[in-house]
Order: C-alpha cells, then structure tokens, then sequence
C-alpha cells in the first residue's frame, strides 16, 4: 500500500495504472468488478483504507441496502476472487518491468502497489493461515526464468517469452498452482523460497537458437530434496519472425500437457508425496482417487469416493474442485444407476447444483464447467452441455480429456466429421487416459456397418463393470452374427443394470444417443432377443444418414 509519506508522483504512477488496467483488453472481468478495484484503490490513496470493508465494497459498489449482512451474503469474497485472477491474468499478459502494479493479497479487500526492482510501498505484513489455501492443495510449481544461450540476435527476449508462456499453459490446469511470471523472476534465482513462498517443485531450463532451430532444454527438480524428477529436450524449426510467439505457444503447451495433466509428471509426484501424512494434501489426494475412479469408471469404487468427497465439501464448502468431482460423481449415479438415496432422490438436479456451485466459486475452472456439461447433458440440456464442454476447453486446451469428451458427445450425435478427428487426436495425445470415450468409435464403426471395428472398440474400453460396455460388445456380436456370445454378453448386461433391457429404448433415449442409433442398437437386440424383453423395436432404415455437421461446435 501507498506509505503515508508517499510522493505524488507515486500516486500519479498508481492511478496511471488503474486506467491502463481498466482499459485493457486483457482486463476481462465485469464492469462491477471494474467499479470494485477503482473504489478500494481510490480509498487507499485517499487515506481511508480503514474503510475498505466487505459492507461498505456492498453497499458502495454492489448496490446492497443497508441491511446487507457479510457473514451471510458471500458477495463481496466471491467478486474479490474474481477480480483477483483478473488482476493475475492481467499482468500475466501485459506486465512491463518497472511499472508499479497494483494487487489485491488474498485475506484482505486492501491494495497494494508494487514496482518491480522498487521496494514494495509498504510491505505488507504476511496474513496468517491456519490451514494451506485451496489452490495450495496441489503441488506449487514455481517455473524459473529460462536462460539464453547462444546467439540470440534475432530473438533478444525469446527466452522471457517462453517462460511466460510456459507458465500461462500450466495455468490451465487447475489441479496445479502456478506462480505468476513476477513471482518467477523474483523467486527464480533464489535457491530457497524467501518470504514464505512454498514451492514443491522448480522447473528450469535454457533456451538456445542455432540456425534454423530452437532447442529448448527443461529440467524439473523436486525443492525438497532438490532431485531432478523429470527432464525433456524440445527442437523446433524457427518460422518466419512473426510467429515467433506461436512457436512458443504450441512448445509450452506441449511441456504443460506432459507435466500437468491428469497421470503426468506431477500427478504422479504428488502421490509419492502424500506418504504417511495425507492431511496436509487431504484435499488434493481426494482429487487423484475421483481421477482413479473416473478412469476406470469400477463401481466399487463409487461408494467410498462419494462418501469421502462429501465429507471434503462439508469440512470446505468452497473448495470448487471437490464440487465439480463431486457433481461428476452424482451424474454418473443417475448414467448407472447407482444408489444415491441417503442424499438425494434426484441425483441430475443435485449434479447440476453443485456443478453451477463450482463454476460459481471457480468461473475459470475447466473441471468445473466439465462436470456442468455432464450434468446437462443427462438432463436433457445437450446444446447447453456442449456450450459447457467449449467453455472448458477453452479454458484448457491442452487437456486431451476435455477433446475427447467433447467427440464423444458429438459421436453420440452422429457428428462424425466433429467427433473422431477429436477423439484421434485426444488419445493420441495420451493414450492411456480413460477408455470410456472410445465409446464415441464404437458408435462410429456400427453406425457405419463396420462391426468388426466396433467389437474392438468395446474391447479397448477396459470397463468390465459398466454394463453399456457389454450391451455395446452384444450388438456388435450380433451383427456378426455370433449370437451366442452375442447372448452372454446381452446376460451380463442384464446382470449388471437389472430392469433396464424392458426399458431400452427409453434408456438409451435418455443418455441423448440419436435416434438412428437407438433404433439400430435395439434391432441388434432384438436378433438377439426377440421375446420383447428389450422393449419396443423400431424401424431402422437401410442405411443411419449422420446429422448435419454443426462446425461452430468442431471448432
């Protein structure tokens, strides 16, 4: 914050900023929440940050009456958080050295102006927390400046520019916490974490241009026994100078999907690092068993990962990512037909509930609009839950998850030309994430005719305890025309849904497959069950017509 004895020109320099902040393109955030930073940073330089109270941000800013209660309207705290990221992402884009900026820390409404190479004005006193914050419950990667070596001519910055892009990919993952670039270049030549910044991992490297080529060099070291646990070198041809920036891009994306998503490096680093002490990565251990569980899809597992993770949003009802695994695990009860009635009666409203919860808590949390999309999409709301899936991704590109989600939704609509490139490419990214989208192929190969390629499909999905993998499995066999296996497989999906084969139809309806499929899957059970067990049979046409290709959802 401003000292008392601040200079004027000081003060100029803040309120420059401001402006420069408020009209930023790169500023994206509501004209409230514009209103909101304008008011606290205009009370402080003023002298009246005594008065920067949630109550008075409320009634002052927001519009609330007098009546206006902190402790049980979270108005303010949630529109903080908000603006907070803004401000983060803001200067992620746009920082300039030796410019003053301008922060919100987390536990006060109070700004702080900060010049890079300047002492900070004044230096705020550390805010104690008991416990670690929720986005402390991943690991927290502190990414050092990238060092140039050799002849950099045409490219002086090119390494502050892959170390900022570097960490605005691994910002996309929200299992991970990232600190910002300001943060990387004052931390990053230090050899501890000074001013009790905890930092779990360090990840460093040179950048180096020869020729034609860059060849980028990373090597990520464990802080607390200062290991190296990973190592990759990059090489890429230089393109034409103009595209320098999207050379960097696409190199950070690729160091960011193998560190950062879901099994990689870091995932499987936090697990090691759980060891005998679990509380202090509660939070984020109940993460990696949803991610065990959503990658098998294994019943026994549903039970005991609901309970815990109720047990998560009750201690911490904010923590946005418990929400989304939970709202994840709820819709899923509705898609199987799992016993959910000691909580709800309604598992899709209550999936969709939490799910908003989440994005409300963490608008730009990928996970969370995911689990929104999936709630949707059972409930009925498909072009809503595709809007959800876009968001998502958006938000994170390089989550291969993500892109096959969204081309398994579009094979469910028979969007071929959208889905398998999408989902070719997903699992070409990581081919062993979970195989419940391979799905989306088997709806592909059947509805094409090519039954062979549809039975290994269900084969490659690895679910022996969903039973749509085993209906899938019978349909295809009985195109084949091995109707006796055809038939075990048809008894093991009995077994495992009971009651659903006199209600097949409505059923598969009610999972948003289109019509053409439906009709086409029923007439394969039907050959092999034609007692009518399987509900009404429908006239399939002599050839499934696919939709028409919608292109604003494949972009």
């Amino acid at each position: 914050m401003i000292r008392p004895d601040a200079s004027e020109a000081l003060e100029t320099e803040v309120r420059e900023e401001l402006s420069r902040i408020l009209s930023s393109p790169a500023f994206e955030i509501s004209e409230r929440n514009k209103r909101f930073l304008k008011y606290v940073v205009e009370e402080t330089l003023e002298g009246r940050r005594d008065r920067i109270k949630a109550y008075n941000i409320a009634t002052e800013v927001f519009g609330r009456d007098e009546a206006f209660d902190p402790q049980k309207d979270s108005i303010v705290r949630i529109e903080a958080g908000r603006l907070r990221r803004a401000i983060e992402r803001y200067y992620l884009l746009s920082a300039r050295d030796g410019q003053v900026q301008i922060s919100i820390p987390k536990g006060t409404y109070v700004p702080e102006f900060f010049a890079p190479d300047r002492n900070p004005c004044p230096p705020g006193e550390p805010v104690e927390t008991p416990h670690r914050r929720l986005h402390d419950l991943g690991p927290r990667v502190l990414v050092e400046p990238l060092e140039p070596e050799g002849d950099q001519g045409m490219y002086p910055t090119l390494a502050r520019m892959m170390t900022r892009c570097v960490i605005a990919a691994l910002t996309r993952f929200n299992e991970v916490f990232v600190y910002g670039f300001d943060t990387s270049e004052a931390l990053g030549r230090s050899a501890g974490a000074p001013n009790g910044v905890a930092v779990d991992y360090r990840l460093s490297g040179t950048v180096n241009v020869q020729e034609d080529t860059i060849h980028v060099d990373l090597f990520l070291r464990r802080n607390e026994d200062s290991r190296f646990v990973w190592t990759q070198n990059v090489e890429r041809i230089v393109p034409e100078v103009g595209s320098i920036r999207s050379l960097c891009a696409e190199i950070a994306g690729e160091v960011a999907t193998t560190l950062a998503l879901r099994d990689g490096i870091l995932d499987s680093q936090a697990r090691d690092a759980i060891g005998e002490e679990p509380s202090s990565f509660a939070g984020y251990q109940k993460l990696l068993e949803f991610q065990d569980y959503w990658r098998s899809l294994d019943p026994q597992l549903f039970q005991p990962l609901r309970r815990d993770l109720e047990i998560t949003v009750a201690e911490d009802p904010n923590f946005a990512l418990a929400l989304a695994c939970l709202s994840m695990v709820y819709s899923n009860a509705a898609r199987y037909g799992y016993d959910v009635s000691d909580t709800t009666d309604t598992p899709l409203e209550h999936a969709l509930d939490l799910a908003r919860k989440a994005v409300q808590l963490a608008p730009n949390s990928s996970r969370a609009h995911h689990a929104k999309a999936i709630a949707e999409w059972f409930s009925g709301l498909v072009e809503q839950s595709l809007t959800s899936l876009q968001i998502a991704r958006s938000l994170n590109p390089n989550d291969p998850e993500l892109l096959a989600e969204l081309g398994f939704r579009q094979a469910m609509r028979m969007n071929w030309d959208c889905a398998i490139p999408m989902l070719e490419a997903a699992y070409a990214r990581n081919p062993l994430q979970t195989g419940q989208y391979r799905m989306g192929f088997f709806f592909y190969h059947f509805a094409e005719g090519r039954y062979e390629a549809a039975l290994e499909a269900t084969r490659a999905i690895d679910a022996p305890g969903i039973a749509q993998v085993h209906l899938a499995s019978a349909v295809a066999l009985s195109r084949l025309g091995r109707l006796q296996e055809a038939r075990a497989g048809l008894e093991r999906f009995d077994r495992l849904a009971p009651g659903i084969l006199p209600r097949l139809r409505e059923d598969l309806l009610l999972r948003q497959i289109h019509p053409d499929l439906v009709a086409a899957i029923l007439d394969a059970v039907h050959r092999i069950a034609p007692d009518g067990r399987a509900g009404s049979r429908d006239v399939v046409a002599a050839r499934i017509l696919p939709l028409r290709s919608q292109p604003e959802i494949c972009r």
